[in-house]
């Protein structure tokens, strides 16, 4: 610890013994320099420190001002275009008409009585009393529906009648119903619908309704047991 304070201090000397001979000289010199008026200490200005807070210093302050919002950009006009001319609506067109149901022509007066009732129709008369009541029905109701036929329009002749040729008749109170029958006239076959209704005992016609149809194929004649001669 000793030996390394020494060269300290030796260096200390040092410096010391050259600062004093360069006072020394300086002295020497100022000796024969004019007087020099010692230089006045300037008074130093004081400068008065006020604490503040943040909140005092917010107060104060001048406000920000704020920077302006840019404006939304206005929508662009939308561009009117000129509609396209519309045709004027077509008038849609009339369905077709539905073609009504044919009506069944309902007889004013029964005409089969009258037919027994002539001196020709005698063995008619008799074989009618021989048949089962169903069957002597289904006979009336077809001598009456030729008699309405021919009565109906001149230009047919019947001259035979099956009521069970395209479907099968009905029986309900003396009320026959035969919607595919057929009549042949001139030697050609046409369908027939009809209904029938007799009187209580079921030996009398009471009322009638029939309606004519178009001809039948011959093709179709042997299917629907239809005979060409008697």
């Amino acid at each position: 610890m000793r030996s390394s304070r020494h060269p300290r201090h030796g260096s200390q000397a040092r410096g010391a013994i050259g600062s004093l001979g360069l006072h020394v000289g300086l002295l020497g010199a100022l000796i024969w320099l004019p007087s020099i008026e010692p230089l006045k200490p300037v008074p130093e200005d004081s400068i008065e420190v006020e604490l503040v807070t943040p909140q005092q210093v917010e107060a104060v302050a001048e406000p920000r001002q704020k920077e302006p919002v840019p404006e939304a950009p206005k929508p662009a006009p939308a561009e009117i275009t000129a509609a396209a001319p519309q045709s004027p609506p077509q008038p849609r067109p009339n369905p077709a008409p539905v073609a009504a149901a044919p009506v069944m022509i309902r007889a004013r007066r029964t005409l089969s009585g009258k037919v027994l009732a002539e001196p020709r129709s005698r063995q008619a008369r008799e074989a009618l009393t021989q048949l089962e009541p169903s069957e002597r029905i289904e006979q009336l109701c077809n001598l009456e529906a030729m008699s309405q036929i021919q009565a109906w329009k001149a230009e047919f002749q019947p001259d035979r009648v099956v009521a069970y040729a395209m479907a099968d008749i009905r029986f309900s109170a003396g009320m026959l119903q035969a919607d595919g029958a057929a009549f042949r006239s001139k030697q050609r076959w046409y369908r027939l619908k009809f209904r029938c209704e007799t009187t209580p005992d079921r030996t009398k016609v009471a009322g009638f309704e029939f309606l004519v149809g178009d001809a039948v194929p011959r093709s179709e004649w042997a299917a629907h047991n239809l005979p060409t001669m008697h």
